[in-house]
């Protein structure tokens, strides 16, 4: 049977709430109030500060940061949370602080995968099943959807959506939002085509993907997404495109094919 297993030199607040199977490294911090699930790994050195949610079977790295508080000078020391969910993996260095609002935390979603030294900034949404590679930086209130991958050393701006299933490119710099199934990169980051790897992946082909490079074209050209096939995908970008931006779309980038074939 598994049991909780704290490695004597960690120290361990009495308001930290810890399920029976947890592990904790060498010389990690855990202050409380915080709730740490079922199966939850902590390497050595991490910190884990109050005001922390992590789900069932989160592995949280050596020298990780959790929960510190938001890097914005409105901020007056509120109660405000960060939740990680389940299965997530978090290597080490990651730094992810919590919200400014008290009525929605940081997040970052399930079965995702944060590489060293990523950092995730205050009020960030981060979809399930995201990959955030080595180094990128994703700054407060910034929202990423399901399964999106971002390049390493990438800078998110503030208020920034990205898509579900997009891909950023290495060393992008987003401005403005990116399109949900989409490739973009650069600096600033321009759409440049649909991600077909991660749309071929996902079993986004025949008809379905036809649709979606249709929708695809018909945003680059300015044209309404009218008369387009009713699927899951096109139904997903108009969503994305009638919700709030405060920061509007990424360009196109002229002149390039815009798909594969």
């Amino acid at each position: 049977m598994s049991r909780l297993a704290i490695h004597p030199t960690a120290v361990v607040s009495p308001r930290a709430l810890l399920a029976s199977d947890v592990k904790v490294g060498p010389y990690a911090v855990i202050e409380g109030p915080c709730e740490i699930g079922p199966g939850v790994e902590i390497g050595a050195h991490a910190v884990i500060h109050p005001f922390v949610r992590l789900a069932v079977g989160v592995k949280v790295g050596p020298h990780a940061v959790l929960g510190g508080e938001p890097q914005d000078l409105s901020f007056r020391g509120q109660e405000t949370w960060l939740e990680v969910g389940a299965n997530t993996v978090l290597r080490e260095g990651v730094i992810l602080h919590r919200s400014t609002r008290e009525e929605q935390p940081t997040r970052v979603g399930s079965d995702c995968y944060l590489m060293g030294h990523v950092h995730v900034g205050h009020d960030a949404q981060v979809g399930n099943g995201v990959i955030l590679t080595q180094s990128v930086a994703v700054a407060g209130h910034v929202e990423i959807g399901d399964y999106a991958v971002v390049g390493g050393l990438a800078g998110i701006h503030q208020f920034v959506r990205i898509g579900t299933r997009a891909m950023v490119g290495a060393l992008s710099k987003p401005t403005r939002d990116v399109l949900p199934f989409s490739l973009a990169e650069g600096s600033p980051a321009l759409h440049y085509r649909l991600n077909t790897v991660g749309l071929r992946r996902a079993g986004v082909s025949g008809e379905r993907y036809r649709a979606l490079e249709q929708a695809f074209r018909a945003v680059r050209e300015g044209r309404p997404l009218d008369n387009l096939p009713d699927t899951e995908e096109v139904r997903t970008l108009k969503a994305f495109l009638a919700a709030p931006s405060r920061r509007n779309l990424s360009g196109f980038v002229r002149g390039e094919p815009s798909f594969e074939g």
